[in-house]
């Protein structure tokens, strides 16, 4: 049995944008490809879990103060027809939410503030 996992990849300009597990990277393809890797810019890496792509908030998993733990899907959003789970890189606690389920988010929006 296989074990079947979706992602999702666009690119934007001269930028490939990929979503998987929860975490979004990017590559810039104007860079030398001896300089390019992909890099995380999304999910949890700076405390802000932001939208990796225009859509909508679904549900929120977790109210301001409450525990969570790498992994956990934090907030799920709806984009181009398909959810994707924002997921904790780290444990923490949440410390803001920035916006509501049914809330319309744009690329980069910050979504929860997440503390260690």
């Amino acid at each position: 049995m296989s074990d079947l996992r979706r992602g999702f990849i666009k690119k934007i300009g001269s930028t490939l944008w990929m979503h998987f597990e929860g975490r979004t990277f990017t590559v810039d393809m104007n860079t030398s490809s001896s300089a390019r890797r992909s890099k995380q810019t999304h999910g949890v890496t700076d405390g802000f879990l932001r939208s990796p792509m225009p859509g909508k908030v679904l549900k929120l998993n977790f109210k301001p103060g409450q525990s969570v733990k790498s992994g956990e899907t934090v907030c799920v959003l709806e984009a181009m027809k398909m959810e994707y789970a924002l997921k904790a890189s780290f444990d923490g606690k949440i410390k803001n939410i920035f916006k509501n389920a049914g809330e319309q988010v744009l690329l980069d929006d910050k979504i929860v503030e997440l503390e260690k």
